[in-house]
């Protein structure tokens, strides 16, 4: 695939020097040993699985002091786990969604650690380590208030006897669960969860299969809450250079300055001016009031530019700030570029990023689509190149 940008109608650029950053502040944040989970499911959240695996898995990341502790990389699905392996991956992979059951001998054949969170899953696992004579590696998820995947709390000693009893063949490397609401900072339910956690990691010892591993910290409890960091933590939003929430953002200042590693740009089209009382794009939904240099853009819903920003998006051209005008289409979308000065077909836009002195944030678009930061970069579609520069 082409990946020089001037061969390209829209394309993302990752900015590899922001990635190293935030990896090196978000380690020094939690210590030196705490072992990190680097999150890169749904596409590294819309940065590019293979392009960020790259940067993370080298052995750039090297403190004054100290090597940094071992890289795991954590992904949704055996097919992301399995497309990691093939390009040359090394690092530890976690794979944290659900597993078919065809699949489950792929995991454990490829030595992928894998969550387990139910007992009928376990007694299948233990058959097929068994029969491939090669121990399963997996990492208990605990239910302790979020109600999505994980291990009932009544029971957990019942799983924790199955792998006493199948110890020879699977074993617990890990034990981890995730908070519900720790990007609200007024919230204190987190301390409850934690709380159910420990008293798991309770049952699992009294039986001698204590798991190494203890995560519960992703991004947002990892900024704020120390006592959450056990030996392991999950970093995924931040590693992007973006914040779990702004209160987040506001109270981590002080601790951590990040730079968001994503800049999404495409290229003016067509340039044409619209007159007085002329309609703009589907559903007449936009009308010009006095004469408008309209920018036409090759980009538009498939690409993952949410529809929600009709009439409500702004673009960068020429260092300017324009407003998109009317319903934004499937592969187009259409921009005011009246106050762009010199702009001509061919000439950059950005999406989303800085150019010159202006910057459009992921945040800035969540807000205008109703929605939040995770959703804006992971729904750019994974076809658009990545670029790494």
């Amino acid at each position: 695939m082409i990946r020089d940008s001037k061969y390209l109608k829209t394309w993302v650029e990752i900015n590899s020097r922001a990635l190293r950053h935030n990896l090196r502040v978000v380690q020094k944040h939690v210590g030196k040993d705490v072992f990190v989970i680097c999150i890169v499911k749904s596409n590294a959240y819309g940065h590019g699985l293979l392009e960020v695996a790259k940067i993370f898995g080298s052995r750039a990341f090297e403190f004054s002091e100290a090597r940094l502790p071992k890289i795991y990389f954590g992904v949704d699905s055996i097919e992301e786990a399995l497309l990691l392996k093939k390009t040359g991956v090394k690092n530890s992979i976690l794979i944290l969604g659900y597993i078919p059951y065809p699949h489950l001998a792929d995991a454990i054949q490829n030595g992928f650690r894998f969550a387990l969170y139910d007992a009928d899953v376990l007694k299948e696992c233990a058959r097929i380590a068994k029969k491939l004579k090669k121990k399963a590696l997996v990492h208990v998820k605990v239910e302790t208030g979020t109600y999505r995947q994980g291990i009932m709390q009544k029971d957990i000693a019942a799983i924790a006897e199955l792998f006493r009893k199948h110890k020879n063949v699977i074993v617990a490397e890990g034990i981890y669960t995730h908070f519900a609401d720790t990007e609200n900072v007024t919230s204190l339910y987190y301390k409850e969860q934690l709380h159910a956690f420990e008293e798991s990691i309770a049952l699992f010892e009294e039986l001698d299969v204590a798991p190494r591993y203890r995560h519960v910290a992703a991004s947002a409890a990892a900024i704020l809450y120390p006592e959450t960091y056990f030996n392991m933590v999950r970093w995924g939003i931040a590693l992007y250079g973006l914040y779990p929430s702004k209160d987040i953002q506001r109270q981590s200042l002080n601790k951590m300055r990040l730079k968001p590693a994503l800049t999404w740009k495409t290229r003016i089209a067509q340039i044409k001016t619209a007159p007085k009382g002329s309609s703009i794009g589907y559903d007449r939904a936009f009308t010009v009031i006095q004469p408008m240099k309209i920018a036409v853009l090759p980009v538009g819903y498939w690409d993952g530019y949410d529809r929600r920003l009709s009439s409500k998006g702004s673009v960068l051209v020429h260092g300017k700030k324009c407003p998109v005008v009317g319903n934004i289409c499937m592969n187009m979308c259409m921009a005011d570029i009246s106050r762009a000065g010199r702009a001509a077909a061919g000439d950059e836009v950005v999406l989303l990023g800085r150019q010159g002195f202006q910057e459009i944030t992921a945040e800035e678009i969540a807000f205008k689509a109703g929605t939040i930061n995770y959703e804006i970069t992971t729904r750019i579609n994974s076809l658009i190149p990545r670029v790494v520069i």
